[in-house]
């Protein structure tokens, strides 16, 4: 099942916030999600494992960082990758079996150096990029075979995890303000990806987030984009569903507590909104 990336290159648009969210919503819709934390903010793996956990991953060298590192080696086999991976993350308690994380480390940039090492091991850059995209390979197979869905919260950069990700997933989410600055890192980043010749990903759709519907500025974007008329007829075509700037999400970021359900943590229109939300992204998934 698709591996899907939340990216942009414009920081600020609630990459993380919907991430984590359609992780829990996924995941308690029945779904097997891994969530993959590519940010070395390590945010999502914060607000799904908690702080104490995540330091025992980081701890116990359980994170994208050591997993990637591993990957460099001529004895790594895919049969390890679960020791990498954080099970039942989730504060959520019923949906825990459903959701598991790979956390980011701190320590994720220090991956570059590693490449560059492992690199001197090969005769030609093209032998190095032949064992990086076989590897690519292997991990997206395996994600597929193991998760109905693998979502991937990403730093607004072309980070090495980051570029190693793009040559896994299937499919990409593009999160935006509706406002200029959103819309151009959104653009830049379709812009790179072609230059970069990521093709083979598909683009479901943009995503509008922190919408504020009393900001005609927000509404106005909104239109132009839905109408395709000038610069902004680039755009992804958007999302039915919307997700406003509204203080429920902003209390279900909450690393502190422990709940009893799906709708205990996302209370009212923001359980509504996700539901739907993640309806559409799957049936966006089947058209494509």
């Amino acid at each position: 099942m698709p591996m899907v990336m939340m990216f942009n290159l414009k920081g600020g648009v609630a990459k993380t916030t919907n991430t984590v969210a359609l992780a829990e919503w996924f995941a308690a819709k029945g779904k097997k999600v891994l969530l993959i934390d590519a940010d070395h903010q390590c945010m999502a793996s914060e607000l799904l494992l908690g702080e104490q956990r995540l330091e025992l991953a980081e701890k116990n060298r359980q994170t994208l960082h050591d997993l990637l590192a591993a990957m460099l080696s001529e004895r790594f086999a895919p049969s390890s990758i679960p020791s990498f991976i954080s099970k039942f993350s989730t504060p959520v308690k019923p949906i825990r079996p459903n959701l598991d994380c790979l956390a980011c480390s701190h320590r994720i940039d220090e991956f570059s150096t590693n490449m560059a090492k492992a690199k001197k091991g090969y005769q030609s850059n093209e032998a190095f990029l032949q064992q990086l995209n076989r590897l690519r390979r292997v991990f997206s197979i395996w994600c597929n075979r193991h998760y109905d869905f693998t979502l991937v919260d990403c730093p607004p950069s072309f980070a090495l995890q980051v570029q190693f990700l793009l040559g896994s997933a299937d499919a990409l989410i593009i999160p935006s303000i509706p406002d200029r600055l959103s819309i151009r890192g959104s653009l830049y980043l379709l812009n790179r990806m072609k230059k970069r010749g990521y093709t083979r990903i598909r683009c479901l759709g943009t995503l509008w987030s922190m919408v504020r519907v009393q900001v005609a500025k927000h509404k106005e974007i909104m239109r132009l984009v839905q109408d395709s008329l000038g610069e902004y007829s680039q755009m992804p075509i958007p999302f039915t569903t919307i997700i406003p700037n509204m203080g429920a999400i902003a209390d279900a970021m909450d690393t502190q507590t422990e709940y009893k359900s799906i709708k205990e943590k996302y209370k009212g229109e923001s359980a509504r909104l996700f539901s739907q939300l993640c309806k559409e992204i799957a049936e966006r998934i089947i058209e494509f």
